[in-house]
């Protein structure tokens, strides 16, 4: 094998590397021996070896299944028109400016009282960002790339523990009740997204809220989910997987692992055979381009593996090998076309 710089190869180079695919795809003697003996003279590479194997090992698993896609003067002139225009004229310009600077300070005042006290905090992520939010109670929420939530600032969020949802989080809620029998309004916690209502007393979950996915997650404690279309009310256990279908119904199953519907906290996607469609789907909800398909039986190939999401141009190259397309973009628009 031809002996080249490594040191500066990046996941891409192990990608395109002909030896590298070899030893990935046959596992022989003497290229598990020759990639052995790079990694030991190149050991800050690991990182990018690791990954390339991967996504080459995803590339290599893709398996076609034939499945359908079913888818303030004003004031003043008042009171100043009372006063005789020729007495006291200085004075009353000195007074006029004190009064009003002091009218001024208490209506701004009052003005961003009452704004601070009844507005709401949004916090919101970019395109391939991912954030940590502390809420007031000491609650804390891990925010998924192209998402939002809002809830009460100040005293409000003491009497009301309510948080709106545009996308998906990942809840670890402070648990407030000692007396489940008689929970109090400042106790409960809602999160909710404009298709579901969680309310849960404390507990860990996953809520996604996404134009092709409504489903609640339930790792730790206990909720009652609420489709607010049908008004269907279930009460989910640990390891339930509650997901909203087409008829604002839920669906509720319990997985071996909800490892799958976590992994995007460590910016990954696990697929056990995972339709393209949705793979696609979860590329656009990151990073905001919409994806065309030459074909549209294309979307119903379906793969095994681990993708990792940091990077629109990582999983941009697994999709084009996969499908064993050519990437064309414009603008918005990200076209997969035949080879």
């Amino acid at each position: 094998m031809q002996v080249k710089n490594y040191l500066n190869y990046a996941i891409e180079d192990f990608l395109e590397d002909n030896d590298f695919i070899r030893y990935v795809k046959y596992q022989r003697d003497a290229d598990v021996q020759f990639w052995n003996g790079v990694l030991a003279q190149h050991s800050e590479k690991q990182r990018e070896f690791d990954e390339a194997k991967i996504q080459l090992g995803v590339i290599l698993s893709a398996v076609p299944v034939a499945i359908p896609i079913d888818l303030t003067d004003s004031l003043w002139n008042t009171i100043e028109t009372s006063i005789t225009q020729n007495k006291r004229k200085t004075r009353m310009v000195k007074l006029r400016n004190f009064w009003l600077g002091g009218v001024a300070a208490c209506l701004a005042f009052f003005a961003y009282g009452g704004w601070y006290f009844s507005s709401n905090v949004t916090i919101t992520t970019k395109y391939g960002e991912q954030k940590m939010v502390a809420l007031p109670d000491g609650s804390k929420v891990r925010l998924n790339a192209n998402s939002s939530i809002s809830y009460a600032r100040a005293f409000n969020w003491n009497t009301n523990r309510y948080v709106s949802v545009d996308g998906e989080a990942y809840f670890e809620v402070k648990h407030l009740n000692q007396n489940t029998a008689n929970v109090k309004r400042g106790e409960r916690f809602i999160a909710e997204s404009n298709k579901l209502r969680v309310e849960v007393l404390g507990t860990i979950f996953n809520l996604k809220a996404r134009p092709n996915m409504h489903q609640v997650t339930l790792v730790n404690g206990k909720v009652s989910v609420k489709a607010i279309g049908s008004g269907q009310e279930k009460i989910l256990k640990p390891g339930d997987l509650a997901r909203l279908g087409t008829n604002d119904r839920f669906v509720v199953n319990q997985p071996k692992s909800f490892a799958p519907q976590l992994s995007w906290t460590s910016h990954k996607i696990l697929m056990t055979q995972t339709r393209i469609a949705d793979v696609i789907a979860e590329f656009e909800n990151l990073y905001g381009y919409k994806v065309i398909l030459p074909d549209t039986a294309m979307a119903n190939k379906r793969i095994d593996g681990t993708i990792a999401t940091d990077s629109k141009e990582t999983m941009l190259f697994v999709l084009k090998n996969i499908l064993n397309v050519n990437v064309k973009q414009e603008g918005k628009n990200i076209y997969l076309e035949k080879r």
